[in-house]
């Protein structure tokens, strides 16, 4: 099938490619690696799902953003394209998707979090055994790779090692990454992290229905910005706006403080973060989509990608870290090709909020050798493991610097406790019977110590009974991530850690600073725009 034969069967209200789209599943087909940057709004999406369509082959999403893979789930699947996607299912309904697949039933797309990767063993055992049907990976939003910020998810920097897991160090199939922003110095870590052969820049990154405005109160206070703010809101009364306050807890405005303050003076005002349940955010996100919801206060986690097309404001009621996180959020305004306005609320008062969070976001060395002096295999052990659920941010942030710099290395991937588990057949019921007896509770761990098992084998024997069908799921697994310490966390590499952090913070600080000059210095939104992209 051709892109163009794809394009007529499955998306017949489009009637042709734009931009790079063309071009960029061309080289997906020739097998490249390939990075495409296109403004957002631009039909990166549809990219991919030609691709894969041409292919005939499965292809694995890697997507930041839950409520954005159920958008695009539920439109393949309304055109009858098979997918996978497991949010909002119940562990025995993943558990079953997961064995269907490694029995051949493979979906079209299958859609997953950066987390699911780098936390369920089941998958990866499953995927790495339909290698071969596996024609396409796509990972979304890269820029989140190198963003040490608002928008860093630390999942994201293990999905290389995952591929090579899966696929082998020099087999992975072809690979699309894909955002609308990155800096020169982002798109060499991308490039390096993710063996790209290929980049793919869109013609127009400017896009023209975008009539952006910074609002510049210098020394106003909070109030002085809520009363612009709504200023904006009366302007375009009726209309659907986006407001970015990015913080969602603490005493200055918040996503959820600007809702209080505002859901009985408007219509139809919602909250969107990450402290948000995901039922919660998926009916503000419906709301959003049908018209219901006019005005949602959110975090830039709403903005990855949301695939709401009439979005006609957005506006920033704190100021974004960097030139490129701006356009980010402002380009999810007029993705229909429709006027749309974004408006920047300035003050000194938002941007010592931000250099604040700015400080704050990076690890320091108090949780790095915490994290570390807790996580270090116990005298006597050859590994160790932790649950990826049990952390906090701050704590994943540094198991995920201990990883990158070599200190501890994933060896496999599996679950706590054989209590999960119940046998369907006698040759099982014998097998986990004698694993038993090394282990009263079932730990998965002590078993492998005291029957000198290798914990991955031991790992790997518990999926292939599952996916065979002799093992099922009875109660919700704790999933479990396997460990070996390569080096002590010494003074030397202690202080290369932190001089890396040091250094992102550093670069972070002056790039928001090039972003805080030029408004000060009067430039308009679209001038900083096109100087820092190079339009």
């Amino acid at each position: 099938m051709t892109k163009e034969e794809a394009l007529s069967k499955y998306f017949s209200d489009i009637k042709g490619f734009r931009d790079v789209q063309g071009q960029t599943i061309d080289s997906i087909l020739e097998d490249h690696k390939t990075l495409c940057l296109m403004p957002t709004g631009g039909g990166k999406s549809l990219i991919f799902q030609i691709a894969g369509l041409c292919l005939q082959k499965t292809v694995l999403v890697v997507s930041p953003l839950v409520a954005l893979m159920e958008q695009q789930n539920q439109k393949l699947l309304e055109k009858g394209i098979k997918t996978a996607h497991f949010s909002g299912m119940d562990y025995k309904k993943q558990f079953r998707t997961i064995t269907d697949m490694a029995n051949g039933k493979m979906p079209q797309f299958i859609f997953s979090s950066p987390e699911r990767i780098h936390t369920d063993g089941y998958l990866e055992y499953v995927l790495n055994k339909r290698r071969n049907d596996i024609g396409l990976v796509v990972v979304d939003e890269v820029h989140c790779v190198s963003q040490w910020g608002d928008g860093f998810r630390p999942s994201y920097k293990t999905i290389p090692s995952f591929l090579d897991r899966v696929f082998g160090d020099n087999n992975w199939p072809a690979l699309l990454c894909l955002t609308a922003t990155l800096n020169e110095e982002q798109q060499k870590e991308v490039v390096d992290n993710f063996k790209i052969t290929k980049v793919i820049k869109g013609e127009k990154l400017w896009r023209d229905n975008l009539h952006l405005e910074i609002i510049n109160l210098k020394d106003g206070k909070e109030d002085t910005k809520d009363k612009e703010l709504e200023r904006i809101i009366e302007k375009h009364k009726g209309e659907k706006i986006l407001v970015f306050a990015h913080r969602v807890y603490g005493k200055h405005p918040t996503t959820r403080t600007l809702y209080e303050k505002y859901k009985d003076v408007f219509d139809g005002v919602a909250f969107f973060d990450a402290g948000a349940g995901d039922k919660y955010k998926g009916d503000v996100l419906k709301g959003f989509e049908d018209g219901s919801v006019k005005i949602v206060f959110a975090t830039s986690a709403f903005g990855m990608g949301v695939d709401i097309s009439d979005i006609r404001v957005v506006v920033n009621y704190l100021i974004s870290e960097t030139t490129e996180q701006y356009y980010q959020e402002v380009g999810r305004g007029g993705r229909d090709g429709l006027p749309a306005y974004g408006y920047l609320l300035y003050t000194n008062q938002s941007k010592r909020g931000r250099k604040m969070l700015l400080n704050q976001s990076l690890c320091n060395e108090s949780v790095l050798v915490e994290t570390y002096e807790d996580r270090k295999p116990k005298d006597g052990e050859t590994f160790s493991h932790m649950s990826y659920e049990d952390m906090n941010e701050d704590q994943r942030v540094a198991f995920s610097l201990l990883l990158e710099f070599g200190v501890f290395s994933i060896v496999s991937k599996g679950v706590s406790s054989l209590r999960c588990f119940s046998p369907t057949s006698a040759q099982s019921k014998e097998y986990i019977e004698s694993l038993s007896t090394f282990s009263r509770i079932g730990s998965v761990k002590t078993i492998s110590k005291r029957s000198g098992t290798d914990i991955n084998s031991l790992t790997l024997k518990l999926w292939e009974l599952c996916s065979n069908g002799k093992l099922e799921l009875v109660r919700a697994p704790d999933k479990s991530i396997f460990y070996v310490q390569n080096c002590e966390l010494s003074e030397e590499l202690k202080k290369k850690i932190l001089d890396n952090q040091d250094l992102k913070k550093a670069k972070r600080t002056a790039s928001f600073d090039e972003f805080v000059n030029s408004i000060e210095a009067g430039m308009t939104a679209e001038q900083i725009i096109k100087q820092a992209l190079d339009i």
